[in-house]
């Protein structure tokens, strides 16, 4: 079980497809004045080096085609690193906020919708009943937290819950929770 728990916070990040990225908790500093960053350094939190480019890379993307300046982590801070050079990092890129996102948890989900039974009164009923399988459906739902840090205070000013099916389609499953996510981070006033 352990090595399929791993295989499945690797996929993880790579989270779903966007009709099924929910936001299902939000919160928003009352007391963060702002101004709405214009430069986000991007971190990804997974032991997939492989997952953490993707996910940096398609939201720098995202971000600067909603015209934020964005930069990777991963360019500077190695697979494994510890936090001991981020401080670093978030100087030299002239970062105002931090935009991380990690594996909350994953649940698997099992769906049983029964086929309804024939018509016809209660004999055709009680046969169709009988008769009647109901379909049954395994599913992984991951649960990621997305945190947005305030580069000079080191204080969380946002964050949300994102629940959603777990996918192997990592790139198209990111650009998805981004295409989620930058709106709603524009309309908070997090980003500008």
């Amino acid at each position: 079980m352990k090595p399929l728990r791993h295989v499945l916070l690797c996929l993880a990040l790579a989270l779903t497809a966007c009709s099924t990225v929910s936001i299902s908790n939000q919160w928003k500093d009352p007391s963060w004045s702002g101004p709405p960053a214009s430069n986000v350094l991007v971190v990804g939190i997974t032991k997939s080096d492989t997952t953490r480019r993707i996910f940096e890379d398609t939201f720098v993307q995202q971000l600067q085609a909603a015209g934020v300046s964005a930069e990777q982590s991963y360019t500077q801070i190695p697979a494994g690193d510890t936090s001991a050079k981020l401080g670093d990092v978030v100087k030299s890129s002239g970062a105002q906020v931090i935009l991380a996102t990690r594996v909350q948890r994953i649940e698997q989900k099992t769906s049983v919708t029964p086929s309804g039974p024939g018509w016809g009164g209660f004999y055709g009923w009680y046969g169709g009943a009988w008769a009647s399988t109901p379909d049954v459906t395994q599913y992984d739902e991951v649960t990621l937290e997305t945190t947005v840090w305030d580069a000079r205070t080191q204080r969380v000013v946002w964050t949300v819950t994102t629940t959603g099916i777990g996918t192997s389609n990592i790139p198209k499953a990111v650009q998805d929770l981004a295409a989620t996510l930058i709106p709603k981070l524009k309309s908070d006033g997090v980003i500008r």
